[in-house]
């Protein structure tokens, strides 16, 4: 038994220093393959990448060029003979040969050969053929003798089995630079056009390409050149650097624009819901002893794919009450995506009165315009922008003693949305600053937008908003407020507060001013410094409502003074959930309804899972205390809160690209008879005027 001990531990030494002299190899090809084999937001990519055009070729090359690198390096760094006790160098076992010989191939075929199996599992043989074919090349090449690695060969000391070889041919050497400025080429590229570069090098592509480069220059350079040399391996070097240069190198701070900066006086809540009223009184729309109703809308996080559905069911309202559904929203608190499709409608809206959607290259059908230029918006990828700046002009950030503003990856996520509006509706809604949304005479016809984000500090609520943030919103900063620098911010960059979900949008850095170490008003002579970090809302409540309900709660006095002059003023709140699956929270909880989801690793799991879980348990607790407020405001009256949720065969990830299949799941659910499980016929019939119909949705455009 004692020998069986120490033979297993001198296995696992043999096995450890293999590992570390391959180390980037090994780690980035298990971390890869398992991301994009295992994790639904990988899945989903890969889906993506199978849409016709070039990007499954192009992914191909990229995942060959990813498992050929592994190979080489592994088969390099494992080959050469170097001074020093390290085990790799002095043992002659057989069991070290072994790995020497037979793990840099196995890191060769296993990225292709993982992909065949996902691609079945996803039915799509065809795809897995071609990966399969991969696998079949990669393997017969990494098999077959090889001249490239350099000579001459030298037997190891006491051996009389293990050639090596001691030192590198001048055309290996070539091969290495070459792939390294490749790779800069490529981030410079997608540092000047990240979104039109991303438009071919998708996702899943980049991150294969990024991860060849890393590989190559983790084990060649930082690995076997260092070892060269006689010194000491320097693959730990890129974490030291990343967390020495941490406290100088910050490059997240929220943009703002050029130009002079929005108003930080507006109105409360309860004097713009009163000035509301007031202009659909002078319209007409209101009249005593008439129902109105007055909707306002929570939108749920959740990337993409509650973006879409957002404004799709928004859009659609908005198209079958002829246009009329918009005049009676009031507002819309939005979280995350929910942020992001909120803020397309509303933009829609904005250039409606202004005639710009009349000219949208997406507004071809009239009937249909708001779905139709929701979709154009929308149906993108914006993923693959922000994945090329993650991995190669903010990755080399990570690693730079100073900042470099340029190179922030938020930049790529906000430029995507206005590349995209622009490219579909041929405004600059989403570029021009936050609060011109609501100018000029139609401003008012525009609903107000409460978009929430989370401040890291404190963990309380930043909301961006044309309403003022009093304190009828308890423990919530104002984006507006004259004593941070945010007034200048774009649409787009107020939605991205909202939704920069860590790790994949930074945390943005919030600045402010400071004069003798007070908070002042930004001008000249202040110190500018940081003030905080915003996050995604998602981290406070996913679901909008809580801040939806600190709103209701404002306008109360104003409904009631309206009433009072007999106005039937019916505030309807409308809840838009995109988790899949999910229903209209009832209250009482069954405990038929829990699973127990995980055993392994509970001790190490569960308090971390128990934090992530608590997001989405608050947003169904949101939701159901807004009922009951509901219903201790106004008469009894189940039709006055609302719930939209998204129901589908298809898995829709939270992610920032979708495939077209998962697109297409989502527009079944606008069209009849899936449209009749949804509420639009309640929420049309309160319309006053509107002609009572209910389109089919996207297959009329």
């Amino acid at each position: 038994m004692l020998q069986f001990v120490r033979a297993t531990g001198e296995r696992l030494r043999e096995t450890g220093s293999v590992l570390w002299r391959c180390f980037y190899s090994v780690t980035l090809t298990i971390l890869c393959s398992a991301g994009l084999a295992f994790i639904p937001q990988g899945i989903e990519s890969l889906r993506l990448a199978s849409q016709p055009g070039w990007n499954f070729p192009v992914f191909v090359v990229s995942v060959a060029s990813w498992s050929l690198a592994a190979w080489y390096s592994a088969r390099l760094t494992l080959g050469r003979i170097f001074a020093g006790n390290a085990i790799v160098d002095s043992s002659g076992s057989a069991y070290v040969a072994w790995l020497r010989a037979w793990l840099p191939r196995l890191l060769g075929v296993l990225p292709p050969t993982l992909l065949t199996v996902r691609y079945q599992l996803l039915g799509e043989p065809v795809l897995a053929l071609a990966f399969a074919g991969v696998a079949l090349v990669v393997g017969a090449f990494v098999l077959a003798p090889h001249r490239w690695f350099g000579s001459p060969l030298s037997r190891m000391p006491g051996s009389e089995a293990s050639l090596r070889f001691i030192e590198l041919q001048r055309r290996t050497v070539v091969t290495v630079v070459a792939v390294i400025l490749l790779s800069f080429a490529l981030l410079l590229a997608i540092w000047w056009k990240p979104v039109e570069v991303t438009s071919v090098l998708t996702a899943p592509a980049l991150l294969c390409f990024a991860f060849a480069s890393w590989i190559l220059f983790g084990d060649l350079v930082l690995t076997y050149y260092f070892r060269h040399f006689r010194l000491p391996s320097m693959a730990a070097l890129p974490l030291l650097l990343f967390v020495v240069f941490s406290s100088w190198n910050d490059n997240h701070e929220v943009a703002q624009l050029d130009g002079a900066p929005g108003p930080s006086v507006r109105p409360a809540g309860p004097a713009r819901f009163h000035a509301w009223l007031a202009e659909r009184q002078a319209s007409g729309a209101l009249m005593p002893g008439q129902p109105f109703p007055v909707f306002v809308v929570a939108a749920e996080g959740g990337g993409l794919r509650g973006a879409y559905w957002t404004a799709m069911v928004l859009a659609k309202l908005q198209d079958d009450s002829q246009r009329r559904f918009a005049d009676n929203l009031f507002a819309l608190s939005g979280v995350s995506g929910g942020s992001l499709g909120g803020a397309v409608f509303a933009a829609l809206v904005a250039d409606q009165h202004s005639g710009a959607l009349a000219r949208a290259r997406c507004a071809g059908h009239p009937d249909v315009a708001f779905q139709a230029c929701a979709t154009a918006v929308l149906r993108r990828d914006f993923l693959s922008p922000i994945v090329g700046y993650l991995l190669y002009p903010d990755m080399v950030q990570r690693f730079l003693p100073l900042p470099i503003a340029a190179a922030d990856r938020a930049r790529a996520m906000e430029l995507a949305w206005q590349s995209s509006w622009s490219d579909a509706v041929g405004s600059a809604r989403l570029a021009e600053r936050f609060d011109r949304l609501w100018e000029g005479p139609a401003g008012m016809r525009v609903p107000s937008l409460l978009l929430n984000a989370t401040v890291v500090q404190g963990g309380n609520r930043l909301i961006a908003s044309n309403i003022a943030i009093d304190g009828s919103f308890p423990d919530a900063y104002d984006a507006a407020h004259e004593l941070l620098d945010l007034r200048r911010m774009s649409l787009a960059t107020a939605v991205h507060n909202s939704a920069r979900f860590s790790y994949l949008s930074p945390a943005g850095t919030v600045f402010a001013c400071r004069r003798q170490g007070v908070l002042v008003p930004c001008a000249d002579g202040a110190e500018r410094a940081p003030w905080g970090r915003v996050i995604d809302g998602g981290y406070f409540e996913n679901s909008g409502v809580e801040t939806l309900r600190d709103l209701l709660f404002a306008m109360r006095p104003v409904l009631r003074e309206w009433r009072r002059q007999g106005y039937d003023i019916e505030p309807v709140v409308l809840v838009i959930s995109n988790s899949p699956g999910a229903i209209a929270p009832s209250g009482k909880l069954d405990p038929n309804a829990a699973q127990l989801e995980l055993t392994f690793l509970s001790e190490l799991l569960a308090p971390p899972l128990g934090l992530f879980n608590t997001r989405s348990a608050r947003a169904t607790f949101a939701v159901t205390a807004e009922r009951r407020d509901m219903s201790a405001l106004l008469p009894p009256d189940a039709e006055r809160f609302l719930w939209f949720g998204i129901t589908t065969s298809n898995d829709t990830p939270l992610a920032w690209a979708l495939a077209d299949r998962t697109f297409n799941g989502i527009d079944e659910l606008m069209k009849t008879p899936q449209s009749a499980r949804l509420p639009f016929h309640k929420v049309l019939k309160r319309i006053p005027t509107a002609q009572y119909y209910v389109r089919t949705g996207p297959a009329q455009r």
